[in-house]
């Protein structure tokens, strides 16, 4: 049989006698497994290509990915995690930046840029993808 874990995920998110807070974080959950922890893999990937030692870890309400150079020295950690808003979770940045000159600056931010408007929905695997690549070029002090 398919996908038969999607199959039933369905189904509970159509389940009228679902509160709404579980199928919120059920579609949260899907979202970090369809579309943040392969973007952050794929990054991961191609990270270890370039030289750099990669950590990719999910947990129940996020998706981490570190990234090292040098073997031990972190260059950013850079987490996909959830923002309750009125109408349900949306996914955000939660990203710790070390950059050349050894400072680190914390960020908590939208996927899309601040004020657009967006549902869990519309964020792609491109839009976790660029939004790392804008917390990674500030390790290089641009």
């Amino acid at each position: 049989m398919g996908d038969w874990k999607k199959e039933l995920e369905n189904i509970f998110l159509a389940d009228s006698q679902a509160s709404r807070a579980e199928r919120e974080n059920a579609r949260f959950a899907r979202f970090l497994r369809e579309v943040a922890t392969p973007a952050l893999t794929a990054i991961g990937d191609e990270m270890r290509r370039l030289g750099r030692t990669v950590s990719v870890r999910e947990a129940p309400a996020s998706t981490i990915l570190t990234v090292y150079r040098d073997g031990n020295v972190e260059e950013i950690c850079y987490s996909v995690t959830r923002q309750f808003v009125n109408d349900g979770i949306l996914p955000r940045a939660t990203v710790r930046v070390v950059r050349t000159n050894n400072r680190t600056t914390t960020h908590d931010e939208p996927l899309r840029p601040d004020g657009e408007t967006y549902t869990i929905a519309d964020i792609t695997q491109d839009d976790v993808i660029r939004s790392f690549l804008t917390f990674y070029r500030m390790t290089k002090g641009h």
